[in-house]
Parts: structure tokens; sequence; C-alpha cells
């Protein structure tokens, strides 16, 4: 009796065991997205929007064709390449607006990665919701001391921009070397400005550089000439403006109609634009005016090859000198971040970002404490038409312009 058992048992064991086998090979392996869908909320209209139309999303739009037209992002797990695809919203220059479509890309669409927004404060708002998402993104219009101190609470906020304790102590070197003893400081009470102002402000009393003023400007403000006067009856060396695009625009408009040329003049973010050169300052105007940056054409065959396409893609618009580039690589380190890790898993995407080295067209980048640690300049300055790197190193291009030429007449 207890043979037939076996006899009945071993076979319908070896049916079982054929038929879990053959289910297994025939479950369809995962199967691959059509596209790698990447999120951006990002200002659209709204004060920050010509910013972000000129510094990010041509950068990114380019970056994506140049992937496509590539035949896309291979992703090993699938073993293929795959198009991406850029999902947009208008966050209307308001912080709360990017945070909430940052949350909706993520949660309700369901997108692989992200983009970030446009400026300091809106890319500091949404660290805390994609770390807690772990989704790795990756900052490049962001300078923030605060975001750097903190940064072990934001693990997935990558910054790819140089930061202002590095363009600050440039800035306070190339005003020791061209011998300022005194200068204004003006910013807006953005965090941008407030955390600009809280590393020069200090480095310039340890270089023995007299402030002869100190004062702030809510952001957006649509008159300065009150201020500019008093600057220019203070009659620095050097004026230091800590500012975003319209109040830069505004000061170098309202500086020319008072006649105020101080012997430097600087401001961080819209300088580097060339908007600036041809239309806020044009006529020359530009000629001598230092602004934070800073990378351009001149700085590598990559560099060059990138300008190229954006001119070519863009109807003729050059890219910033400030922060487009460090835009196009934000998509380059995010590629080439998923090759690596093979897969289109954020976490491992992630952890791909935080211990890679990246081949950009900025260089090489590789993050310490989630910050890039290399930029090909500091400060830059207008000079025959290019913003050259000026900050003393290796990198320097040109020697500084000073005094910095007078303003051509209206």
């Amino acid at each position: 009796m207890k043979n037939k058992v076996r006899v009945i048992v071993l076979p319908l064991m070896l049916i079982i065991a054929l038929l879990l086998s053959s289910c297994t090979a025939a479950a369809p392996a995962k199967e691959a997205p059509e596209k790698i869908i990447i999120g951006n909320a990002i200002a659209l209209s709204g004060p920050n929007a010509p910013a972000a139309a000129l510094s990010q999303v041509p950068s990114y739009d380019l970056w994506a064709a140049d992937v496509n037209a590539a035949g896309g992002i291979y992703v090993k797990e699938f073993d293929k390449k795959i198009p991406v695809e850029i999902l947009r919203y208008d966050d209307t220059s308001d912080v709360g607006t990017a945070v909430q479509l940052t949350e909706k890309l993520i949660v309700e669409d369901k997108v692989h990665f992200l983009l970030p927004p446009w400026g300091t404060a809106s890319n500091f708002a949404i660290a805390a919701l994609v770390s807690e998402h772990t989704m790795p993104t990756l900052g490049c219009t962001v300078g923030s001391k605060q975001l750097a101190d903190e940064a072990a609470k934001y693990p997935s906020f990558f910054t790819v921009l140089n930061q202002a304790s590095s363009q600050g102590a440039a800035l306070v070197k190339v005003a020791q070397d061209l011998g300022i003893k005194t200068a204004a400081v003006i910013h807006h009470t953005d965090l941008h400005g407030i955390e600009f102002a809280e590393v020069v402000v200090p480095l310039l009393e340890e270089a023995g550089i007299e402030i002869v003023l100190n004062k702030t400007y809510p952001p957006g403000a649509s008159d300065l000439s009150q201020l500019l006067r008093e600057v220019q009856e203070a009659n620095p060396d050097a004026l230091l403006a800590f500012s975003y695009p319209p109040e830069t625009f505004l000061m170098t408009g309202q500086m020319r109609e008072i006649g105020f040329n101080p012997k430097m003049f600087y401001a961080t973010v819209g300088i580097a634009f060339p908007v600036y050169r041809d239309a806020i300052a044009g006529g020359g105007a530009a000629e001598g005016v230092m602004g934070a940056g800073t990378w351009n054409p001149l700085v590598s065959p990559e560099a060059q090859g990138y300008f190229d396409r954006h001119v070519a893609m863009h109807d003729g618009a050059e890219p910033d000198r400030w922060a487009s580039a460090a835009c196009y690589a934000s998509g380059q380190i995010l590629q080439q971040a998923i090759e690596a890790a093979g897969t289109l898993d954020p976490a491992a995407v992630q952890a791909a970002i935080a211990s890679g080295e990246f081949n950009t067209i900025l260089g090489t980048v590789k993050f310490e404490n989630q910050f890039n640690v290399t930029y090909p300049g500091e400060v830059g300055q207008w000079q025959n038409g290019e913003f050259v790197i000026i900050d003393p190193g290796a990198n320097r291009q040109a020697d500084p312009i000073y005094p910095k030429p007078e303003w051509p007449a209206p």
C-alpha cells in the first residue's frame, strides 16, 4: 500500500512542479514605460517668468531634445533606450503654488523624476517635499547657505549652481585687488539677497573695506531711485547689489537717469543675461559691469557646443552666462545617474547622484554635502560683448576693467 501511495504522490508532485515552473516562465517581465516623464513646476507667468524663460526652460527643452535625438536614456532593467517628456505647470511665480504643483506631479501625475522651479525661495520650499517622497531633484537657480547647513534634512535635493559663500569670497577678493576702499550694499529681502549680504558684509569688513551704506528693499520694487540717490550721496567706490533681474534692470536704468556711475558696479542675478547687454544696458553700457556666475562658451568645447545648439534651437536667443549651463548640466547628471543605477527607481538614482562623478558642459561635477563643488567662475564682467570670468584663480579669462567706463549718453 505504501508503495502505491509513493507511485501516485511522486508523479503528482512532478506535475505540480512543472505547472509552477510553466507559470513562472510565462509571467510577463516588467514592462518599460513608453516615456520617462519628468515633471516641472516653474514660473511661466509672474515676475519670475522672464528669468525662468531664459535660464531654465530653454535649457531643459534643449536637453530633452538632445536626449531624444540620441534615442533616449538607456535603462538597464529594460535593456532599452527610453525617450523623455517634460510635463510642465505654471507656478505663477508663487512659492506656495510651486509646492502644491510639485506635490501634484509626484502624487497624482506620478512622474518618474522632477526638474525644479526658478529661484532660491521656491527651491528651498520644495526641498522637504521631494525628500519626503525620495524624488531626487537638482536645483540650478538656487543659492542658499541655510539649505547647505541643513542639507542632511533634505537628502533628495542637490544643488548644481555655485553658492554665495564662494561667489561672495571671490567678489570681495576682486574688490580688494582693485583697491576698493568704500562700498555700499543694497539687497532685496528675499532669501537670496539676505544670505548674500550675510556672507559678503562680514568679508568686506574683514578686508578693511568701509561699508558706507547697507540697506534693503522689498523684492519686486518698482522704484529704487530714492535708495540709489542715497548711495550716490554716500559716494562709494563700489555698489554691490544682491538682486533679482527685475530689480537689477530697474536699478541700472535709474542709475543712468540720475548720472550715478560708481567705479565698480556689481549685481547678482540679471547682469549675466544677454538681454542686459543688448537692451537694458544697450549701446555698450554693459561694458565693465560685474555680476554673479559665471560660465561662457569660451570655457570648453562642450560649453561652446551647448551654446551653439541653444542659439540654433531658440531662434538665435543666447543662454545666460549665470545658470543656464547649470540647468542643462543638471539634465546631464540625471541621465548619467539613471544609466549608472540601471533603473528608474528614484531611490537608486538618488544614491547614484550622491556618490557619482558626472561629465557635463560645466566640466566634472561631484556633490559634497549635496552641493556641487566646482563651477567655471564666480565673478563675471562684460568685456567686448562677452561675460568673462574675472575672479582670481586658474580660470580667470581676463583682468577686470576698472574703473567702470562712464555710462554712454542716452
